[in-house]
């Protein structure tokens, strides 16, 4: 966006006022001469109509980033991914809809909440180290670990974490793999039970 300075183009105006006016032989008997006067009538319409350009530059601009700001949040919000942005204490900064729809928990209340509180005991080790090389590393970060939002749901998951540009923070995807981990365990009991016996 173009820097345009409002104050800078009145300062100029002012001052140039003012050297018209120190030219005048006395300060009860102003009087300019049509010249220029009309000199000064074009300078001050011509820095009207570059401030209405500017101005209509800005709302136009000022508009773009409105619609870019909504297209973001509704990505965001609304993605069939989980997002989260994490503290270094593993604390909620920032959770979208999906995510904290798998912590079972309105997002505005999950915020400043230790995401660790919703992961199992003994998957929170795991989880714990993720966040640790994520802040230590500064590289892509992955892991699986198990949410248990409440004592009756468990909720398999695969996480993936970046450190953010100013490093104060994780920002992280979680991914529902329950449906995968059931059909792998399927799987695992039917290859037992068909599991060729040796001779």
């Amino acid at each position: 966006m173009k820097n345009y300075n409002a104050k800078a183009v009145a300062a100029k105006l002012r001052r140039r006022i003012e050297e018209l006016l120190k030219n005048t032989p006395s300060k009860t008997n102003l009087h300019l001469s049509e010249r220029e006067m009309v000199n000064l009538i074009y300078e001050l319409e011509a820095h009207m109509e570059q401030l209405e350009l500017q101005n209509e530059e800005l709302k136009q601009e000022k508009s773009i980033a409105q619609e870019a700001s909504e297209k973001y949040i509704e990505l965001y919000n609304f993605a069939p991914t989980g997002y989260l942005t994490l503290s270094k204490e593993g604390a909620i900064v920032e959770i979208n809809l999906c995510a904290s729809q798998m912590l079972g928990k309105d997002g505005a209340r999950l915020k400043n909440t230790l995401f660790g509180l919703f992961v199992s005991e003994d998957t929170k080790p795991i989880f714990n180290y993720f966040l640790w090389k994520v802040f230590t590393s500064s590289t892509k970060e992955t892991c699986e670990v198990t949410l248990t939002p409440n004592a009756n749901r468990s909720i398999y998951t695969s996480l993936a974490g970046i450190i953010s540009k100013n490093e104060e923070h994780c920002l992280v995807t979680v991914m529902d793999i329950t449906d995968k981990k059931r059909v792998e365990a399927e799987l695992e009991k039917w290859a037992t039970i068909f599991k060729p016996k040796a001779n």
